[in-house]
């Protein structure tokens, strides 16, 4: 999918994204269970994760990022290596957040064996390398491997951050080098991004902000909020708690339109860009406004899932639009309905959860419900997506139809979809009830 979305990029002129097999049967005909069974089925990430012993002697798991079908073999990245921190990382929490965490050790140990790979990830200036070749052969070189500000070292520390706590009293030595990993990658972030001034550009008549990473990358922004609210939490960090702030402050900047006016209170991605993949920004800001206790952010996140994401179901769904502003209003300079991908809908389901957790409205959970349910056949091709049989995502939905391959991000991106709408029995009956 990865491939599919560096296409889409170019598209929309966006620059800062992103073994021997076993045959399985390449149908997804399963609609969500009606019992008991639960919606999160582990298998074909357990497939995908393969173990790997690093030059230093730790051993540890890497995970696919491609299956492909219809015998679903696993392949690398042409270029870039056979697993990354940014599969990984979101892995281990697939296994941090199952119910069964704090009691089940084989769980634990999957957790920590895909932690143990982010730690060694880790760079002497504190940002993360992200590809892995050739068995333990870190791509230090490669574009979306180099150890940068990027989107791989946010999803180290969201999993860090998160993860650190849950196994303090599990296992202390390797939370205790969790945490002082974070340290170092937090100490990067204040050398190199917390003192960027509040300045902001225009790109085609848009008003954006600089400070962010990528100068105005909200969708890194927002997964960097849910990586520093867990570390503030641990060391009431006011540096970053102000920083915090400032890039909700950027985020909510790049809101454009209202409940009338296209593109009815969306986030902008970066630049004049939106697009649906890992377009987190609602949810993060709901999350910084809980913590900061700022009714701004709470607000402009509701704005997004009120307008934006009731239009976005009534529409089919789009992947990515560009905008312009020249002086008359906001116009669409081009639309992408294609691909989309398990990535673009669960920021959306994890984002009207959280309106309803800090609302109680129920509007709200028949709107998750109803955004999750594209996995169970409510898209546009009218097909289910995730297996609850075997564990698969299907790649993404395009123009010719179904992409049957089933590589980690997919894979990933629907466990923890699945995940959050078992957390909430009114989302989960409401995902069944637009099920196909």
């Amino acid at each position: 999918m990865k491939n599919v979305i560096k296409v889409l990029l170019c598209f929309l002129a966006i620059s800062c994204m992103s073994v021997t097999c076993k045959k399985q049967s390449s149908v997804n005909n399963n609609p969500p269970p009606e019992n008991d069974t639960s919606l999160v089925n582990t298998q074909h990430l357990e497939y995908l994760t393969v173990p790997v012993t690093f030059s230093d002697g730790v051993k540890a798991s890497a995970v696919y990022i491609y299956a492909d079908a219809p015998d679903y073999k696993l392949t690398p990245a042409a270029g870039e290596g056979y697993a990354c921190v940014d599969d990984v990382a979101r892995a281990a929490l697939v296994y941090l957040r199952a119910p069964g965490f704090k009691t089940d050790t084989a769980i634990q140990s999957k957790a920590e064996r895909l932690i143990y790979f982010v730690l060694e990830m880790q760079s002497p200036n504190g940002y993360f390398y992200n590809f892995l070749s050739n068995g333990a052969d870190i791509n230090r070189f490669g574009q979306t491997s180099i150890n940068n500000p990027e989107w791989w070292s946010w999803r180290a520390l969201q999993t860090l951050t998160e993860g650190a706590p849950l196994l303090q009293s599990l296992n202390s030595g390797l939370a205790k080098k969790m945490d002082d990993a974070v340290d170092r990658l937090v100490t990067a972030i204040k050398k190199d991004l917390v003192p960027l001034s509040k300045d902001t550009i225009s790109v085609k008549g848009i008003s954006i902000p600089t400070w962010l990473p990528a100068g105005s990358g909200t969708d890194q922004a927002a997964l960097l909020i849910m990586g520093l609210i867990p570390y503030c939490e641990r060391t009431n960090d006011e540096a970053i708690k102000d920083y915090i702030e400032k890039l909700g402050d950027g985020i909510v900047l790049m809101q454009k339109g209202d409940d009338t006016m296209f593109p009815y209170g969306a986030f902008l991605s970066w630049q004049n860009t939106w697009h649906a993949y890992g377009n987190e920004q609602a949810y993060a800001l709901l999350k910084a406004a809980a913590y900061l206790q700022n009714d701004g952010f709470k607000t402009s996140a509701l704005m997004e899932i009120n307008n934006f994401y009731p239009w976005l179901v009534q529409n089919g769904y789009l992947s990515g639009f560009v905008i312009s502003d020249d002086g008359n209003g906001i116009k669409a300079e081009s639309k992408s309905t294609y691909d989309q991908i398990a990535y673009g809908i669960k920021p959306m389901v994890f984002a009207a959860s959280e309106a309803f957790r800090q609302t109680g409205d129920k509007k709200y959970a028949d709107m998750a419900g109803h955004i999750a349910a594209w996995f169970f056949g409510a898209n546009e091709s009218g097909q289910i997506m995730y297996s609850t049989t075997t564990g698969r995502c299907f790649d993404g939905l395009s123009s010719s139809g179904v992409n049957k391959n089933s590589g980690a991000e997919s894979t990933i991106e629907a466990l923890l979809t699945m995940q959050k709408v078992e957390e909430f029995a009114e989302i989960e009956k409401s995902m069944k009830s637009y099920s196909k």
